[in-house]
């Protein structure tokens, strides 16, 4: 079995909202943006006066989008054009964003909006990668990700919440999805390059069968951030 202390190593110590030093030396005046559904609906989404998506189904992803930092209004209408949800979100400079549409915890049948920003990482090394997990299966409020000899990469990830990263040696994985008890939900591969950041969204449902595992490419890995 791996050595945790020794091949595994999660950061940023402070967690992505630890960049005040990277913020007083940066002159980039810009950051990105895009939106995930994770509820059963297609959904038409528009920011000020950008419309980002049209009949954008559940585990589909708009593309990034250039945004000045600043605070931009929300709307999202289902696909008959009723409005499901208003609401202001604050981009801040040299970050990139997942704005990921999901049912509220307290009162699942409203939506909300989870912000997930990512800074660059200037300090990874030679053949390391990094994950992190997001959590957004409503019905399964508390999960655990470990790799095949048992290495447990993250541990109570509770619905709605992202953790910070951790690097592994860069590789092929199986990674096995579960509940805090032991009990396997799902096995997911992934094939992580060196140098690249990915973060892995739970979707779906325990009782409709269909929680999977999403890992898009995180915008940091290639937009022009500082």
């Amino acid at each position: 079995m791996f050595d945790i202390n020794r091949y595994y190593n999660t950061y940023p110590y402070g967690g992505y909202m630890d960049y005040s030093v990277m913020m007083a030396s940066c002159f980039c005046k810009k950051s990105y943006f895009r939106v995930l559904n994770t509820i059963n609906l297609p959904l038409d989404i528009q920011v000020n006066d950008i419309l980002m998506a049209e009949n954008l189904k559940i585990g589909e992803f708009t593309k990034y989008v250039k945004f000045p930092p600043n605070s931009y209004h929300v709307l999202i209408h289902s696909e008959d054009g009723n409005l499901l949800f208003e609401s202001d979100i604050d981009i801040d400079y040299n970050l990139t964003y997942t704005a990921v549409v999901s049912a509220d915890e307290e009162d699942q049948n409203e939506i909300c909006i989870l912000m997930v920003p990512e800074q660059k990482a200037h300090h990874m090394t030679c053949n390391m990668s990094a994950l992190r997990l997001a959590n957004l299966c409503v019905d399964e409020p508390e999960v655990v990700l470990s790799a095949s000899d048992g290495t447990v990469l993250f541990s109570d990830i509770k619905y709605g919440k992202v953790s910070s990263n951790v690097a592994i040696p860069s590789g092929r994985y199986t990674l096995h999805l579960k509940k805090p008890d032991g009990t396997e939900i799902l096995e997911h591969c992934i094939d992580a390059a060196p140098y690249m950041h990915y973060t892995l969204f739970i979707v779906g449902k325990q009782k409709d069968n269909n929680i999977k595992i999403i890992v898009p490419e995180d915008g940091v890995n290639y937009l022009d951030l500082c």
